[in-house]
């Protein structure tokens, strides 16, 4: 098929930038081209995924992985009514909780080995977005000593991808979300998990979360962080959500606010803010309520698209039991 076009019809290269002399009309056209460009690339990708009926949770064990269903309204109602008994039993350190978020983009990058190795070596909650569950991946968790749960969002090549939370202790208890883009129907997940604190039979809330990306509106960006909302809203012990929320829009962020406020979490305040940037815009976030902020900091990475954001955390003393 010939690809000649009239003398007065300049040619436009879609990856090359915009030229200053062409007009608005035609630089609006060139833009719906690339975006349909991204949507009919990431429908041929989303053609090759298995996504199971049902959204698929795997749980690390001592020998083998296990393969379930865990629906939250069930695991919240399970962490409400938990005895949780100190008495011989592991649980984190209220007074010096250490959390990780990190997009890991998949493993794909050079370095991402011994940067998860790192983070994993120096924190007590590791949450991680774009895993893929390669045997490498398991193996630095399982060095670390940490257990995991991930939310498989879909799988690839015979391999999940999703979000994962691995922990020093064993949850009280677990449960995963799933969300389907309204664009390009690849889903995007959630892992929440409660956790045994020292000094009080509170439990710890912690969501890790990859919110939807690509939608033309907010509905289903807002549907999902209202999923997770109710999900949490009855928790009375503290509570920290983190992970790649895509805020790269001012409507996003207020999203995100109305989310914050609903359940009363603050975000972590970072002197030195170095986390990725995207249209301008941090994607990348840690909130938390009912705990005190000791430290927190940006690392700044060559082994992924994102910089991990880290915190060391403390239950307030006022709000752990006396000593006898």
């Amino acid at each position: 098929m010939p690809h000649n076009l009239p003398d007065e019809v300049p040619a436009i290269d879609l990856m090359q930038p915009m030229p200053t002399h062409l007009p608005l009309s035609m630089f609006r056209c060139r833009r719906r081209l690339q975006w349909a460009l991204l949507l009919a690339l990431m429908n041929l990708l989303a053609a090759c995924v298995t996504l199971t009926e049902s959204p698929r949770a795997l749980i690390s064990g001592a020998d083998r992985i296990a393969a379930r269903t865990l629906p939250c309204p069930t695991a919240a109602q399970d962490a409400r009514t938990a005895n949780v008994d100190r008495n011989g039993e592991v649980a984190i350190d209220a007074a010096a909780i250490r959390v990780v978020t990190w997009n890991i983009h998949k493993a794909e990058d050079a370095g991402w080995r011994p940067d998860l190795e790192r983070f994993a070596a120096n924190s007590d909650i590791l949450l991680l977005q774009e895993v893929t569950l390669h045997d490498s991946v398991q193996q630095v968790l399982q060095a670390a000593s940490m257990r995991w749960v991930m939310a498989s969002s879909f799988i690839y090549d015979d391999l999940d991808i999703g979000v994962l939370t691995a922990t020093r202790v064993m949850p009280v208890a677990s449960c995963t979300q799933r969300f389907v883009e309204p664009l390009l129907r690849l889903p995007k997940s959630a892992v929440i998990t409660w956790l045994p604190l020292t000094g009080t039979r509170e439990t710890l809330a912690v969501a890790n979360v990859h919110s939807i990306n690509f939608s033309l509106s907010l509905e289903t960006y807002q549907m999902q962080l209202a999923t997770l909302g109710d999900a949490l809203v009855e928790h009375e012990g503290p509570v920290i959500v983190g992970g790649d929320l895509n805020t790269w829009t001012r409507e996003r962020q207020n999203a995100v606010h109305v989310f914050a406020q609903r359940l009363r979490l603050a975000e972590i305040p970072l002197a030195d803010d170095r986390r990725t940037l995207f249209l301008g815009n941090q994607v990348d976030h840690l909130l938390v309520r009912g705990l005190d902020v000791v430290s927190a900091q940006v690392t700044t990475v060559t082994s992924s698209d994102h910089n991990p954001v880290a915190a060391v955390l403390r239950v307030p003393p006022r709000r752990l039991a006396s000593p006898p």
